[in-house]
């Protein structure tokens, strides 16, 4: 796809700046950055019924929750030791 866009000058000269930098002509640049915002909505798309990071977070404080998790507690000798008794 072709597409032409008009720039204001300053504009045009701060992403000349930036590609230069980057050490990537003007043209390349540009793509990247633009397959950069792009990627994320491809990636939400394809991530459609997957939970979502809220989702993980709020069923890990459960779990936490659940069964008395705290890291916020010190541990003893004695609680790093309990699951080899079993």
């Amino acid at each position: 796809m072709t597409v032409t866009l008009n720039l204001k000058p300053e504009v045009e000269a701060g992403l000349l700046a930036q590609a230069r930098d980057s050490g990537m002509p003007l043209e390349q640049y540009l793509l990247y950055l633009i397959e950069g915002v792009a990627r994320p909505a491809a990636s939400n798309a394809a991530a459609v019924g997957q939970p979502t990071r809220a989702d993980a977070v709020r069923r890990m404080a459960e779990f936490g929750e659940k069964h008395r998790l705290n890291l916020g507690e010190p541990m003893s000798r004695e609680l790093l030791h309990e699951g080899h008794r079993f």
